[in-house]
This record gives structure tokens, C-alpha cells and sequence, in this order.
């Protein structure tokens, strides 16, 4: 796999852009202490060397999005001891680490993490992968949290999976209860290997050297407890090799879908039946593999309307070599790739893809695309000098017209530095109106980069409340039609690598100052319709009520402020 991993000239335009958002590295200013503990003895193993994810959520319920970060364990009894972290927004451009008091260090070597509020008390809980027994807090809404993982029978050990990867809440039977989607990675167990001669060269190992392991689906029972209902649900797939999961409606029938990626096998969509069962329509949809016909080593799922047609497509990250890959939803049940008419193929080239996504860093109605990028073996320097183990992110303007243009080199100092880069979260954390991007980095600190705005570009923010529906709004469609434009929004758990964004409803207006229509449709079948909405307002709207109502935070920024 490194072999043959030589750098190519870059054939793609950097287009300077008029009135450039610009993105700045604020970790440090903003308090953020945290640094990813690799953990390895030597050469790192892939366990080692995949995370971290990072997931966000406004747990406190102040209105400020705070982070939870995912570290890695002392795995070989050095008497290394660190943690996971969490910290709250303060809502005033810094951030402050409360994880003892609320009790959510971690129980594991860690590598994902999402939120959902699995029974519906109106405070997000928290969901950690682990290399071997998972974690499941609940957050009790006083501050802290605790650990309810037997009582609620999600560990994750049922099928012998030790190696846990991304995972997701969704309510895929609209009962109103969140359920929840864990994958698995490879055995690494005894009898595995566990280094492996890539070019002649002493490296972790490829996951084609080991078996693949289960995925579990657990079924929330409405009692605090979940039942792993895997195999009736047809999707135990004992030989999978998940890293990423997204659920969303891809077909517009009002049914959260599966969409898993695998590293070296096909990616899975698991099409849901609408009666507790789902069909795997990977192949037949045309998202399995590559449009070369390849396998992918996918990392990262993500599902946005960047064409806004009013269906979902998907993108997907892959090797260095690879290029990443953008799906089209041609509306009829198929995915149509699309990467080279894009635009991305040949900048993603010379890049190892993780985490990032759709969002709308401009604000101008059309998704945008940000990747974490970074290497899986720090020898690769050795092998092919001209390919980096630490690599520059990656920005895609959306043209509006099919095409991406990247603009990485115009988009500020938070692109200049390379890290590791894996898990990533989109967020508006100082609530200024224009998307932030969090980056977790395997080995060292965070990204947090700050996004400028003062484009003059408009927006809309909403929070949705579900009361006959799951109370996050897992699954809710949004549609807003402002200034000649329809967009959709479904508010979705997981996706990235490892992580999750906010779970609040972002849209760029362009320079349109009120949205004409905003409609809203809930997994119950309530639809809501709101008219001349205005824009730069932050809004929650409760499932069934009339009205929408303003949010207001006890802000101590203004507007368009940069972070200190």
C-alpha cells in the first residue's frame, strides 16, 4: 500500500476568491489544552494510528456547542495515564475542560464518540467507542454525567467485536426512540499479525491482513435499555470492516437508511423496509465501489444536497492515490459517481482522506466540502520521501454548477500547518452565523478553526425539539426556499470519521434577508410550514407548534467577532 504512493503535480486551480472566508487556528486562544495519546510502544498499529473522532453537542443546554474529544490509553502498563476530554463553550470565544466534574473521562483506549438523547429528558448523553467494552453516559442534566453502559446493554461485546469504529443514533423505526448503530473494525486479537513488510519496509499492517468483525444494531426498548436486534434487523455482517456510518433518507420515503463505509470490502447501503428490516443495496445502487470498479478504503461518509435537487448525495474518502469519491442521486435509487465532472478527483490524489464533509463555510446556499487528510503509516517518508505522513487539509468551494473549485491555499492560516488529521465536526460555536470547523489529529492537539464570515452573506439556524418524534430530530427533513433556491437539511447523528457536528440546521442564504418558505417534516408525519422567515436569527422550532421561536444567547461576543 505505500508502495507506489508518489506525489503528483497540482493540476487543480487554487482560485483566489472575492471577499475570502478565512480560517484561523484558534485552539490554543480558546483554552483547549487536549493532545491525542497515540499510545503506541514502537511502530504504532492501526489501532494506534486511526483516531481520534470528536463530537459536539450543546450538553449543558446554554445554547453554546461544547466538544467532547476521544483519547487514546496506556495499552502497554508504562503507568501512562490520560483521559478523554470535555469541554463546555463559555460562550464568550473560550472553552473550559470539565471533564471530572462531569464525570466523562473515558473507560477505554478511545475512538469515536456521538451524542443522542436516548430517553428523551431534553439533555444529550453520550456514546464512546472503545477498543474492547464501549460506554454509554448519561447525562443527567445537573452537570454530571454517569455510566449507565450494563444497565443499558450496549458495551458492544455481543458478537466478540473488540475493535469499534463509527456509530450513529437514529430512530430507524420512528417510534420516537433513538436507536443506536455500532461498527466494527478488524480482529486484531491473538493470532493475528501484528506488524506486517509493506515495500520493504517494518509498518502496521493492511486490513486485508485480518478478518473483518460484526456490526450491532441495538433497539431502543424505551426503558433505558436497549436489545441488540442485529441479526433480525438482516444486517449482521460478522466479516465487515466498518470505519464510518451515516443514516439518512437517501430515497425520500421518510425512512432513515444505513450507509456504512468498509476499509478494502464494498460499503453497504442498508435500505430500510420500514418494518424492522433492511436490505444491503450497495452493489445495485452503485455506491459499492469506486466508478473504476475498486474497492474503497473508505473513511468518511457524508450526505448532502450539493446540487440542491432535493435529494441527498454521498461523499466518501479514500487512500492516497485513491482520490475521494462524490455520488449524485439521480432521484430514481441510484447513485451516479461523479468525482472528475466535480472536480475532485486529481486534488485528492495526493492526499490520505479521513474525516470532513458537506457544510456551507460561504454561506451562499450551495454545500461546500472540507477533509481532514494524514497518513496511516508514519514510515512512509522512508518509502516515497515525496509523500508526507502530516498533510494540509483540504477546502472545495461549490461553484453552484456541478463543479468544486479548491481553495485550500486562499482559505487563512488554519491551512497552513499539516497534522494527522481524522475526525472532524462542523459547528458554529461562537453562534456568529458562519460554520466553524473542529479537527481531532491523531498524535497532537485539535484544529479548531475559526471561521471569519463578513462576506455579507445571510443565513438561518435552527433547532429542532421533537415531542411526538425522537426529541433530538434524528431524521427530520428541512426545507428552506430563499432567494430562487431550495435547500434541504436532515438533522443527522455520526457521519465524518468517528464523529458528529451539530445537530442544529445551518443555511446559507446568500444575500437573501428572509427565507420565503420553511418547511419541516418529522418522522411522526407532522409538517410544519412557516412563511417570510427572516434571516440572521437563530430559531427553535418544537415539533407540532405554530410558531417558531427566537433564540437568544447570553452572548458575550458580537456578531462577526473573531475569536480571542
Amino acid at each position: 500500500m505505500v508502495a507506489g504512493l508518489t506525489g503528483i503535480a497540482h493540476l487543480h486551480a487554487q482560485v483566489p476568491r472575492p471577499n475570502s472566508i478565512q480560517f484561523t487556528n484558534v485552539t490554543t486562544a480558546a483554552g483547549i489544552r487536549f493532545t491525542h495519546f497515540r499510545g503506541n510502544d514502537g511502530i504504532p498499529i492501526n489501532r494506534e494510528i486511526f483516531g481520534p473522532g470528536v463530537c459536539v453537542a450543546d450538553f449543558d443546554g446554554d445554547g453554546f456547542p461544547d466538544i467532547y474529544f476521544v483519547n487514546g490509553r496506556d495499552l502497554y502498563n508504562r503507568g501512562i495515564s490520560v483521559r478523554n476530554a470535555l469541554y463546555r463553550n463559555n460562550g464568550d470565544g473560550t472553552f473550559t475542560d470539565v471533564t471530572e466534574t462531569a464525570g466523562v473521562p473515558g473507560t477505554g483506549y478511545g475512538l469515536g464518540c456521538v451524542w443522542g438523547d436516548y430517553d428523551d429528558d431534553g439533555f444529550p448523553d453520550l456514546y464512546v467507542t472503545q477498543y474492547g467494552r464501549n460506554v454509554l453516559y448519561h447525562n443527567n442534566g445537573n452537570g454530571p454525567f454517569t455510566d449507565v453502559t450494563e444497565k443499558a446493554g450496549v458495551a458492544g461485546l455481543e458478537f466478540g467485536t473488540l475493535f469499534h469504529s463509527g456509530a450513529t443514533f437514529f430512530d430507524y423505526d420512528r417510534d420516537g426512540r433513538l436507536d443506536l448503530y455500532v461498527g466494527g473494525y478488524v480482529d486484531i486479537g491473538s493470532g493475528s499479525p501484528r506488524y506486517c513488510n509493506v515495500s520493504g519496509t517494518r509498518t502496521s499492517c493492511p486490513p486485508s491482513a485480518y478478518k473483518g468483525t460484526s456490526d450491532i444494531l441495538y433497539h431502543n426498548n424505551g426503558d433505558g435499555t436497549f436489545t441488540n436486534v442485529t441479526k433480525a434487523a438482516k444486517i449482521y455482517e460478522p466479516q465487515g470492516k466498518n470505519l464510518a456510518v451515516g443514516a439518512a433518507d437517501y430515497d425520500n420515503d421518510g425512512w432513515p437508511d444505513l450507509f456504512v463505509a468498509n476499509d478494502g470490502l464494498n460499503a453497504y447501503l442498508y435500505h430500510n423496509e420500514r418494518n424492522g428490516t433492511f436490505d444491503e443495496r450497495g452493489v445495485i445502487t452503485g455506491m459499492a465501489l469506486a466508478a473504476r470498479g475498486s474497492v474503497m478504503a473508505a473513511m468518511c461518509i457524508s450526505l448532502g444536497d450539493y446540487d440542491n435537487d432535493g435529494w441527498l448525495d454521498l461523499f466518501i474518502t479514500d487512500f492516497q492515490k485513491n482520490s475521494d469519491h462524490l455520488w449524485r442521486n439521480d432521484g430514481k435509487g441510484n447513485f451516479d459517481e461523479v468525482s472528475d465532472q466535480a472536480g475532485i478527483t486529481v486534488p485528492t490524489r495526493e492526499v490520505l482522506s479521513f474525516g470532513g464533509g458537506f457544510f456551507d463555510y460561504d454561506n451562499d446556499g450551495w454545500l461546500d466540502l472540507f477533509i481532514a487528510n494524514g497518513h496511516v503509516y508514519p514510515e512512509v517518508e522512508q518509502v516515497s520521501p515525496d509523500v508526507h505522513f502530516k498533510q494540509i487539509n483540504s477546502l472545495f468551494h461549490n461553484e453552484g454548477n456541478g463543479k468544486f473549485t479548491e481553495t485550500t491555499k486562499s482559505a487563512g492560516s488554519g491551512f497552513q500547518t499539516p497534522y494527522v488529521g481524522r475526525g472532524v465536526a462542523f459547528a458554529d460555536f461562537n453562534n456568529d452565523g458562519f460554520t466553524d470547523v473542529l479537527v481531532a489529529n491523531n498524535g497532537d492537539p485539535p484544529l479548531l478553526l475559526y471561521n471569519s464570515g463578513g462576506n455579507g452573506n445571510h443565513f438561518l439556524s435552527f433547532k429542532l425539539v421533537g415531542t411526538k418524534s425522537n426529541r433530538d430530530a434524528m431524521g427530520v427533513r428541512v426545507r428552506v426556499l430563499a432567494g430562487g433556491l431550495s435547500q434541504i437539511r436532515e438533522v443527522t447523528g455520526g457521519g465524518s470519521y468517528l464523529s458528529q457536528s451539530d445537530l442544529r440546521a445551518h443555511f446559507g442564504l446568500g444575500k437573501a434577508t428572509k427565507a420565503e418558505t420553511v418547511e419541516v417534516k418529522w418522522p411522526s408525519g407532522v409538517r410544519q410550514v412557516f412563511h417570510d422567515v427572516d434571516a440572521n436569527k437563530f430559531y427553535q422550532i418544537q415539533e407540532g407548534s405554530g410558531q417558531m421561536t427566537l433564540q437568544r444567547f447570553a452572548r458575550k461576543i458580537s456578531k462577526g467577532e473573531p475569536l480571542p
